[in-house]
């Protein structure tokens, strides 16, 4: 089949679309002379802004121009105009499914397990949340029906690039905090989608570090986590750098793009850091939601950690059994991933 107009549609969470992302170059491959566009919200668009198959990036704004089912119907008119004749739906929303039907898009996959799941005319029947694989891979096997065959996961790449202007942005941050060349980063938070390790165990290895190494040492948080920040730079005699909020996402993107070290729990900053080939070390919990067979660095599980703990079937963190599973994790563990990386300094 030849398709001229191809969209992408990944409207969550910031991990989420760097996740859908290798579906745009193996799409690219496959029909080179198609238009590509990715439909996703204004604050994740950054992430697209830099990746080279992408003929045009829509934003979906469902509390101003799409918002209830005439912003839809807005939303509708535009993808008409694209004349856009494939479209993958990676996140299930109804009103999405709906603006596509109403676009009259010939081509509409998704999920077939949603109320909604009519309107779109290639369904795909797997239930993400067993986890039995990978996000990415859950995303990819969208295009099962329209790429040759799928990719192994050697094969699979992000291919985000590093231009002029991230790095421009890089040598601001780094002239503006008068930090080195080498640098890592911290980023303790994971915005209350997962358990953090715990704040001592994060200044630790903050100490360590600064015992161990030269390189700047970043502590990243949004304003929200200020407490957090502080507690953990408190508890240690690194004296970090304090970020929190300073950059907007393609300044983060242009300093991780450049870090030699990503430290971090479950969150959307680490997979950037993971598109980039950054080198990492990661916490997560094991319970099936937010393990990390299904959210973990893709390819790279061998850089997380989990604790030794029986994993629940779902994650609450105000009720965990074992107060905070992550105070599991041992420091010497920890401490053995640490030497792991800087003995490849």
């Amino acid at each position: 089949m030849k398709y001229n107009n191809i969209l992408l549609i990944r409207t969550d969470r910031i991990g989420d679309v760097v996740l859908t992302t290798p579906a745009i170059k193996l799409l690219h491959e496959v029909y080179p002379k198609a238009r590509l566009f990715f439909l996703t919200r204004d604050y994740t668009a950054p992430l697209l802004k830099h990746h080279p198959y992408l003929h045009e990036i829509l934003i979906y704004k469902p509390d101003a121009d799409h918002k209830g089912w005439t912003g839809h119907l807005k939303l509708s008119r535009t993808l008409k105009e694209r004349q856009i004749d494939l479209a993958f739906l990676f996140y299930p929303q109804a009103s999405i499914a709906f603006s596509l039907f109403m676009a009259g898009i010939p081509n509409r996959i998704g999920t077939g397990y949603r109320w909604f799941s009519f309107l779109l005319n290639f369904r795909k029947y797997e239930h993400r949340k067993y986890g039995k694989k990978h996000e990415l891979e859950y995303n990819l096997s969208l295009l099962e029906n329209f790429i040759p065959r799928l990719p192994t996961p050697s094969e699979i790449t992000f291919d985000f690039t590093v231009d002029s202007t991230l790095q421009k942005l890089k040598h601001q941050i780094l002239e503006k905090y008068q930090l080195k060349q080498e640098y890592i980063i911290i980023h303790p938070g994971s915005g209350g989608s997962a358990p953090n390790l715990p704040p001592q165990k994060y200044a630790a290895v903050l100490e360590y570090l600064a015992q161990h190494t030269q390189s700047s040492l970043i502590l990243v948080g949004d304003p929200s986590e200020r407490a957090l920040i502080s507690q953990i730079a408190e508890q240690s005699n690194a004296n970090p750098v304090q970020i929190l909020g300073d950059w907007d996402l393609e300044s983060y993107m242009a300093m991780i793009s450049g870090a030699e070290y990503f430290i971090s729990n479950s969150t959307g900053p680490l997979h950037i850091a993971r598109a980039y080939n950054v080198p990492l070390l990661s916490f997560y919990c094991p319970a099936i939601p937010c393990s990390p067979e299904r959210w973990g660095p893709y390819n790279q599980l061998h850089n997380v950690m989990i604790p030794p703990v029986n994993p629940c079937k779902t994650c609450n963190i105000d009720k965990c059994p074992h107060g905070n599973c992550l105070a599991n994790i041992s420091w010497e563990s920890i401490q053995s991933r640490l030497d792991q990386f800087l003995s490849q300094k």
